[in-house]
């Protein structure tokens, strides 16, 4: 049996640590902001983003963090480490995003049978100041690779989203400014929570499939099963599994059937099979059980 280890994301996770803590600060200036605007000028579409801003800042600092912590190296009974902490982090973001969007929503249709008067020019200005805050966080997140690692990338739907949310606000703002149209700050509110909801819905499913260790969507493991009994060595491949640790870390267990050769030889087969899954599929974390031809080890004759 033998155990590959790769990290290829710790450079990736420093990356989005220090993002992470620049849009921290800024999302909370944006929050002050936009809560004291919401309050002046009477607006639901303005209070309903700084709701989400606040999600942003508990989100952005739960993802910070669970960066540090992915950061710190295996020891004792945390075996893998922290990596999971990240996915936590993504889990509780989308799962707050869906919360806040749902009670935004049942005060706005309150808001649509009972219009409440609201001072469009603060509403624009303030949810200008809004939306380009965002966008600068949302463009510093998405910089480099660090937008692959799950835990920043909830952290940026977060952001983004509110920059959504921001720009329909600064719209109904100008609507009310120049008609008066009072309806449009609750109808603002309701098509950015469904907008938000839409894609919370995906980062809450992603966390919950590698929470539940399920083979990552874009895996085909009869390719995999085809590339390891490639090998010439290699009579067949079994209990195959593949799973997610965290973001980017992706770990493999099989048992592999040999032809007759020397116990000393299996070292270079599992050797060139962890090189050929690393290398094509980028799996670097990779556990193998050797069998010999003779007796295979089916499905009744051993644990998976």
């Amino acid at each position: 049996m033998e155990h590959r280890h790769g990290h290829p994301v710790a450079h990736d996770q420093a990356d989005g640590e220090r993002f992470l803590r620049s849009a921290f600060a800024l999302a909370l200036t944006i929050l002050v902001v936009e809560a004291a605007g919401g309050f002046v000028a009477h607006s639901l579409g303005l209070l309903g983003d700084a709701g989400h801003v606040l999600t942003d800042v508990l989100a952005l600092g739960a993802s910070l963090v669970s960066a540090r912590l992915e950061r710190r190296p295996p020891a004792g009974r945390w075996s893998y480490g922290f990596s999971r902490a990240g996915i936590l982090a993504a889990l509780f973001n989308a799962s707050t995003l869906l919360v806040v969007s749902g009670a935004i929503i049942i005060e706005a249709i309150g808001r649509l049978l009972h219009p409440v008067a609201v001072q469009g020019t603060i509403v624009w200005v303030v949810a200008l100041s809004s939306l380009l805050g965002n966008l600068y966080i949302g463009l510093r997140l998405h910089g480099g690779h660090s937008h692959q690692n799950l835990n920043v990338r909830s952290a940026w739907l977060h952001v983004m989203t509110d920059a959504a949310a921001s720009g329909t606000v600064l719209l109904a703002g100008v609507v009310i400014a120049l008609t008066g149209w009072r309806v449009a700050d609750p109808i603002a509110s309701i098509v950015v929570s469904l907008l938000i909801v839409r894609f919370a819905w995906g980062i809450l499913s992603e966390t919950v499939a590698i929470l539940m260790e399920a083979t990552p969507g874009d895996v085909d493991l009869v390719a995999l099963s085809e590339a390891i009994s490639s090998d010439g060595a290699v009579r067949s491949c079994h209990h195959l599994h593949v799973w997610s640790i965290g973001s980017g870390e992706r770990a493999l267990s099989a048992h592999l059937v040999l032809h007759d050769m020397p116990l000393a030889d299996t070292g270079a087969v599992i050797s060139r099979s962890s090189s050929l899954l690393e290398e094509r599929f980028g799996i670097a974390h990779c556990t193998f059980q050797v069998e010999s031809q003779d007796r295979p080890c089916g499905d009744g004759d051993c644990a998976s």
